[in-house]
Parts: C-alpha cells; structure tokens; sequence
C-alpha cells in the first residue's frame, strides 16, 4: 500500500491581517518532488494557498485529502504562517508533518526549535522524502534517513546531509499536473517555466547559496546541469501541454545559463532551430561578453535579468561581495539593449551600511544602465548568512516579520533609514532614476543638473521642507514621462 503526500504551498505575500497580495506561480521544487514520489510509486496532492487560510478552512481540507504525510516547503518570509499552520494541522489530527525548502535548510535549529514538525529537510529533498514514505509505508522508524532530521520525544535525531544528485537527467520530469491552473496568476498561462540547472556557485553574502552549498559532502558538484537534450524535451512538453494556447514564452528560473560556455552553446543553437518561442532567463553581468549576448539573442532570448543589487561600488564589493565595477554592469546592459534584448535590472535597498549617497548611487547606475525595467527590493537578513551575521553584530536586527521584500518594509533597524531625504528617495527610486537618465543624455548641461539634483537630495544645509516640495516636482514630471516598462519575468 502507497503513501500519501499532500504538499502545502505557501504562494501569497501577506501585509497585515486583511491584506495580502496571492502570486498564483508553480513551484518546480514541489512539482519535483511529486514526481520522484510518483515515480517510487507513492500517491500526491497540493494544497496551493493562494491566500492565507483560516484555520477551519485548512483543516478541512487536509481532512478531504486524507494524507499520511504532510510535507510544506517554506521560505524564512513563510515560516511564521507555516509555523501556525503545523500547530492547527497537530491540534486537529496526529498525522507526520515535514517541512523542507530554504528556511529549514540554512536554519534547521530554529526551525525545530519554533515549530511542532515531526521532521525537516535540509537540502534536496527527493531521494530524502521517498525514503521517509517507504519507512512509513513499511511501517519502520524513520528516525535514521539522511537529510531528515526527526523529533523522537523530546529529542531531536540529527542526521548528516546526504550528497547532491550530481545526475539530474535521473529525475523524472516535474510533474505539473499536480497543480490546479485555475489558482495561477495570468502571467504564469503566458510562461512556461522550467530549470536547465542546480546551484549557484557565487557566495553572495546576502543569498542564502552559501550557506545551502556547505551542508553537501560533495559541495564541489553543487552547480550542475542536465544535459541539453533533457531540457529540450521538457521544453516540448511544456508547449505540447498548452490546450489553450496561451503561451508566449519560455522562462528558465536558473541562477546562471552562462557557466558551462559549451553547454550554453549546444543549448542555444538547439534552441534556435527547434523552439518557435522567444524566452527570458537569468545571467550575470561579468558573464555577459558580446560572444554571449549574440548567442542569446540568435537563439530567442527577448529579457535578461541582472543583479545591480548597489550602485556603490565599495558595498557592493566589500558587504555584499558582488566583485563587479559600474563600467562593467553598464556594459553588460548596454549590449543586450545592442542586440535587441530587453533587460531587467534587480535592485536591493535598505542595505546594512547603506546611506543616502549609497543609494542614489544605485539610482544614478541604474539611470546610467538604462534597464528597460527595475525590480527594486528591499533587503532582508536570511538566517546564517554572512550578512545576517554581520547585521547580527551591528545591532541593525528587528523583530519585524516581513512576508515580502517588495513593500518597502524593512526587518532592519538603521538611524539613517528613517531620515526623510533617505525614505523620501527609496520610495521615488523609480522616477529619480528616470530624471538622473535625463540628465545623463543631456551632456554638459545635464552634468549640471545632476550637481543640481544631488545637492537637493544630499545638502541637508537647506532644511529637507524646502527641498521636498521642489523634488516632488521633478518626480511627478519624471513619473509622467518615464521611458521605463513592467516586464513580467
């Protein structure tokens, strides 16, 4: 007899206790994981939460669905709405509760420590999770399965981590099917997503990839890609399964497609010659040489997205030790928007030693770039990073709960934040990066005007009364003319 598994996915941002925002997005870890489980002959189902749910509602739909196990993947933005959840799931029946995904994985004490799980996942959860139903089904004690640690009592077994599937043409394709399309965001009927790859092999301090990367015996294989003709079939399929044919384009939600130079070639030039779809991706900009952007663009690649992350360069370098210079990124922008590629440039602000000249420097690189569109978010301290680390000693440390790093909200506490010019500039980021563009292209006497603008942000001698209503101007005619666009990537 199978085990059942009912994942429950968290796909909403939630503000305060009556508004939130639903996302309606797959989830290719979930779809995964359910078909490795499929594959092991086990049976799934999802409960895709689109909105936060009450407390009967969930319950009860736990009870329809019957399950032995239920497994929940979560981010630390998540993890206070999964750590309730587990806690109504157990008042309401005793049944084996698991969570997995990026928060357990970088903070799996405090993950068991705060929740009532019967068990988590660090790291790849495949081979990890289909081991825990055969135990189950066979009615064994799971206690001992690599990866998983599992609460025995009061105590809590900690096992090491097992290696990295280094095949990852071994897995069986993700199984979409297990989601409702009814629930998805209309963006998400336009692309099709997939993940050509695994890993990142950059140890950004504010993303959690390093820390991910150091629990594996074989973190040397962290980066890995399936083989070309893997990716294409999936890609086939993906099209093939379009009845409504809505499908615009092909997202790979990979980290970086540029690493292997040999496999982004076969890739690219098979792509070409047998997909009649354009597709979005990520890169990297010191992986972004005119050899590589020409590739993209020959083979259909209609957006790149890129971290400027801060346009000032020593915390850029030194804090979040992104090694890239300004003349770099605006190169690498400036030949995508060469070879008719569309690009997005992803931001953070409210940064941990971030001041007011540092962030203008981002506007101002951003303005200087020319992005076709900018994703602005605000930083937030994942646990155990090097940047949690460094905020952690810095006393920067709040016990706001943020669910999203796109509101403006901060999990910081920083002086400087809460100045007016600094608040005032976070939030016209968008229209001050537009006016700095302007400016920018006017030549000698648009270098005066950046003189201007910046003594009017910066000057605090003339009182921050006198100077708002007067950049409130600038921003509103920014706003009215802007050249930038939304792209839904």
């Amino acid at each position: 007899m199978s085990v059942k598994v009912t994942f429950l996915y968290p796909d909403f941002f939630q503000y305060d206790e009556e508004r939130y925002l639903p996302e309606g997005r797959i989830y290719l870890g979930i779809a995964s994981l359910s078909a490795f489980l499929k594959k092991e002959g086990h049976n799934t189902s999802l409960i895709h939460l689109v909105a936060p749910p009450g407390r009967d509602e969930l319950t009860r739909r736990i009870r329809e669905e019957a399950p032995d196990v239920i497994a929940v993947s979560t981010t630390s933005h998540m993890f206070p709405h999964v750590r309730q959840w587990i806690e109504w799931i157990k008042e309401d029946k005793d049944i084996f509760t698991i969570c997995g995904g990026a928060h357990p994985t970088i903070d799996p004490e405090g993950t068991m420590a705060e929740a009532r799980l019967d068990a988590i996942c660090l790291g790849e959860g495949e081979e990890a999770l289909a081991e825990l139903c055969d135990k189950l089904e066979r009615d064994q004690d799971p206690s001992g399965i690599p990866s998983l640690w599992v609460r025995r009592g009061e105590q809590v077994k900690r096992n090491p981590v097992r290696p990295l599937i280094e095949d990852l043409d071994s897995l069986p394709l993700p199984d979409r099917s297990i989601f409702d399309t009814a629930l998805f965001c209309a963006q998400q009927h336009e692309r099709g997503t997939l993940m050509a790859s695994r890993g990142c092999p950059y140890s950004c301090t504010y993303c959690s990839n390093h820390v991910q990367r150091s629990i594996y015996p074989n973190r040397k294989k962290y980066v890995r890609f399936r083989s070309v003709d893997n990716v294409m079939r999936e890609i086939r399929e993906i099209i093939a399964e379009d009845d409504e044919g809505r499908l615009r384009y092909i997202r790979f939600d990979d980290d970086i497609l540029t690493i292997d130079r040999d496999w982004f070639k076969d890739l690219t030039s098979r792509y070409n010659k047998e997909i009649d779809l354009p597709f979005i991706c990520n890169s990297r900009v010191n992986l972004l040489d005119e050899e590589t952007v020409k590739l993209f663009a020959e083979a259909g690649c209609s957006v790149i997205c890129m971290g400027i992350e801060s346009g000032n360069e020593a915390l850029r370098k030194e804090v979040l030790r992104r090694n890239m210079a300004d003349g770099d990124i605006i190169k690498a922008f400036r030949l995508c928007r060469h070879y008719g590629i569309k690009t997005v440039s992803t931001n953070m602000v409210s940064l941990p030693g971030e001041d007011l000249p540092a962030l203008i420097d981002t506007i101002k690189l951003n303005a200087r770039a020319r992005p076709n569109c900018m994703q602005v978010s605000t930083y937030h301290p994942y646990p155990n990073t090097i940047l949690y680390q460094l905020c952690e000693e810095k006393g920067y440390l709040s016990k706001r709960h943020v669910d999203t790093i796109f509101d403006g909200r901060s999990a910081l506490d920083s002086p400087c934040f809460r100045e007016p010019a600094y608040a005032f500039t976070k939030e016209k980021f968008y229209p001050l990066s537009e006016l700095f563009s302007r400016f920018y292209e006017a030549g000698r006497l648009g270098g005066v005007a950046v003189r201007i603008a910046d003594y009017f942000l910066n000057d605090s001698r003339m009182p921050w009364l006198l100077r708002r209503p007067l950049l409130q101007k600038a921003c509103a005619w920014a706003d009215a003319h802007s050249r930038f666009e939304w792209i839904y990537y």
